[in-house]
């Protein structure tokens, strides 16, 4: 491989290493909750599931 070949390919598993996501502490999961939404697909239309 050329030098320019290696040096690329190092860059670009530099870059896949930075972009990867890190580990979240639970404490900080569990304190922020969930804002996430339940939501279902009826014949094409997006409905909330409450309660959820």
């Amino acid at each position: 491989m050329k030098f320019t070949a290696v040096v690329a390919a190092v860059l670009s598993m530099a870059a896949f290493a930075i972009a990867a996501p890190i580990d979240v502490d639970a404490r900080q999961v569990a304190a922020s909750g969930n804002h996430g939404m339940c939501v279902k697909a009826t014949a094409g239309n997006l409905e909330q599931i409450p309660d959820c």
